[in-house]
């Protein structure tokens, strides 16, 4: 059984999976490059969550602004930048701590060992 299936209709195409149903390019949905900064901003506060509650800090207000530079020839990613707003409070002393959990999301790490792809038509 497939992880995920992309229905192409109506010229979007939908991301099917578990319950749920994520639309792309089409009217008011984020592009498919959107979703996949969209992927590296949730993992990253996911992440950063996770160690704020594993170490009993507060984490509700916690935001992350991304802003993407990309090449003007290629219109390819050049740097991705992720910056942290910590919630009132936040101790000093653990920003880094913070900053490094929120490095090291499950998403982020693909693009260091990059899967192989493979596009086949099905029989």
């Amino acid at each position: 059984m497939p992880t995920m299936e992309i229905r192409v209709e109506n010229g979007r195409a939908d991301a099917h999976f578990k319950e749920f149903v994520v639309p792309t390019a089409g009217g008011e949905a984020p592009s498919p490059f959107e979703l996949f900064i969209a992927s590296l901003g949730t993992c990253a506060g996911l992440t950063a969550a996770g160690y704020c509650k594993s170490h009993d800090l507060q984490s509700e207000g916690l935001k992350i602004l991304i802003d993407v530079e990309r090449d003007p020839e290629t219109r390819l990613a050049s740097s991705i930048k992720m910056q942290l707003v910590l919630p009132d409070g936040f101790p000093k002393e653990r920003q880094g701590a913070l900053v490094k959990a929120a490095e090291s999301c499950f998403v982020k790490r693909h693009l260091y060992t990059p899967p192989q792809f493979e596009t086949t038509v099905a029989e």
